[in-house]
């Protein structure tokens, strides 16, 4: 998977994302911010509604691309503005890679699930980390679609023939770390039985996209570097129920997701009509669940 940079839009990226997000036709998403609210209704509940649900998103980036070549290139469709003003500690003279990360669904009991890994906690950047699969695109890549399904077979053994491409979103680069991602998205009726295949991941989880919605499961991600704030919409969710630090107890049933994954997933829950009203002034510290 490519090296995410932990800052996701700044303030002032975060202030202009929703003029930058579209929505899914037929959705009608509520406005963010508002505490105690239910996730958002009507979740697709077949594999044809989620194919389709899926499909508009793709046709929504696609259009927003054409309509707006320069804006997509740099990233305006995750960050709300342009990547050069997220991630502002780009090294001198550092050159720019692709990247892919796949974003699979398919349908569970209550709705869409989707695939993500957990870094390995040995890893010298970005250890524990929650992402999707991906990583760097290699030269025998043809396309963005094959470097996706690449990484995701070697991090998790996810055969490709269990899966339908759909299509990609416009790119999110990430300067810091000069990939340029491509978001890959793809159904499947069941993606099978799937266990980490490599050093670089420790767990592959199937998150029920409901439960990433829920308003209690909702948190701004705040780093502070060098004075600004950086924030970035995060989920969370802890054994114990509550907002802990993971730490070493079990953690099949937990996730911390924030920075660059947490962007890509608020965004596309969002313009999908998946998400739900939730308060984006409760603020956590991801400095807490550090391994």
């Amino acid at each position: 998977m490519p090296e995410q940079d932990d800052a996701a839009p700044g303030q002032a990226g975060a202030k202009a994302a929703a003029s930058a997000r579209g929505r899914v036709p037929g959705r009608v998403s509520p406005p963010a911010g508002l505490a105690g609210a239910e996730p958002a209704a009507d979740l697709p509940q077949s594999l044809p509604e989620l194919t389709a649900g899926l499909e508009s998103l793709v046709s929504l980036g696609a259009e927003y691309t054409e309509q707006n070549p320069r804006e997509a290139s740099t990233g305006v469709w995750w960050w709300g503005v342009p990547s050069t003003e997220v991630h502002q500690r780009k090294p001198a003279g550092a050159q720019s890679r692709e990247a892919s990360v796949l974003a699979l669904f398919w349908p569970g009991p209550g709705g869409p699930q989707v695939l993500l890994t957990e870094r390995s906690p040995e890893l010298a950047k970005h250890p524990g980390q929650i992402a999707f699969p991906g990583g760097g695109a290699e030269d025998f890549d043809p396309d963005p679609a094959a470097t996706a399904l690449r990484e995701a077979q070697e991090e998790t053994g996810l055969d490709p023939a269990r899966l339908r491409v759909l299509g990609t979103l416009p790119p999110a680069p990430i300067l810091i770390s000069g990939f340029n991602v491509t978001p890959v998205v793809a159904v499947a009726e069941d993606p099978g039985v799937l266990v980490p295949q490599s050093g670089e991941v420790s767990r592959v989880l199937k998150l029920p996209v409901a439960d990433l919605a829920r308003p209690e499961h909702r948190y701004t991600a705040v780093v502070v570097h060098r004075g600004p704030r950086l924030p970035s919409p995060a989920f969370l969710r802890s054994p114990a129920g509550g907002p802990q630090p993971l730490g070493e107890r079990d953690t099949n049933e937990g996730f911390f997701i924030w920075g660059f994954t947490g962007t890509l997933l608020d965004r596309m829950l969002g313009r999908l009509g998946w998400a739900g009203q939730w308060d984006r002034s409760r603020e956590i510290d991801p400095r807490r669940f550090r391994r």
